[in-house]
């Protein structure tokens, strides 16, 4: 069970990070700037029907801090570095932002795993293959905070907060499965983790005067830079 969970929390934290080559405007283009966020997962459940029905809840997890290039939202992210589950693949992952930048949609298409787990791993009476993540999306509302959120798995302050929105539909991740590590009609499990509940931390803390011209709405976030350190 716990191979499958860590596998679970570890795909919604790739999902948290994704790419454009120009810098975006509104809240989205600070989340641009930085080179690190925090993601905390604090309730979701993975759903399975087929060959077994079952529902795990994944619980309150600590925090992870997820490094990225600075002035870009692309990332590669290590899942089995980030899981600790020896095989796992390393994901690419494309994002937009929306809503003038006060959204930000991360998605991926179908990603190929093909990773038996053993029984003793997951917890579960059997053997599962993890075929494929099937298909992903997280999107958020991004708030701009009065004050720095300091994450201190990142040792790092923020300065905006994103918490999703849209419910299942844009806040899952799909999962391909197959019992006895045998893939079949009969054997197939189809997964979902959804009922997500996260909140996730990034962008460098602005500049005073850019800070100043937001909050009277004179400007937007596409000129602000990172403090220096």
């Amino acid at each position: 069970m716990k191979g499958i969970l860590r596998f679970a929390i570890g795909a919604l934290c790739a999902l948290t990070i994704a790419g454009v080559y120009a810098q975006p405007p509104g809240l989205a283009g600070l989340v641009w700037l930085d080179n690190n966020l925090e993601f905390d997962l604090n309730a979701g459940n993975l759903v399975a029907t087929g060959a077994i029905g079952t529902t795990i809840a994944l619980g309150n997890q600590n925090p992870v801090c997820i490094t990225k290039a600075p002035n870009s939202l692309n990332i590669n992210l290590d899942l089995a570095a980030l899981t600790g589950i020896s095989g796992l693949p390393t994901i690419n992952l494309t994002g937009t932002a929306l809503s003038g930048g006060s959204q930000i949609q991360w998605t991926t298409g179908p990603v190929d795993i093909n990773l038996c787990l053993q029984s003793s791993q997951t917890g579960l009476p059997v053997d599962i293959l993890i075929k494929r993540i099937t298909g992903a999306s997280l999107l958020v509302n991004l708030t701009l905070l009065s004050s720095p959120y300091f994450s201190s798995v990142c040792n790092d302050n923020f300065y905006v907060q994103m918490t999703p929105t849209g419910g299942d539909q844009f806040n899952f991740i799909g999962l391909e499965l197959y019992a006895f590590c045998v893939e079949s009609s009969f054997t197939r499990i189809n997964g979902t983790v959804r009922d997500l509940d996260y909140v996730i931390h990034s962008g460098p803390v602005p500049e005073p005067a850019s800070m100043l011209a937001l909050g009277t709405g004179l400007v937007g976030l596409l000129g602000l830079r990172r403090r220096k350190k």
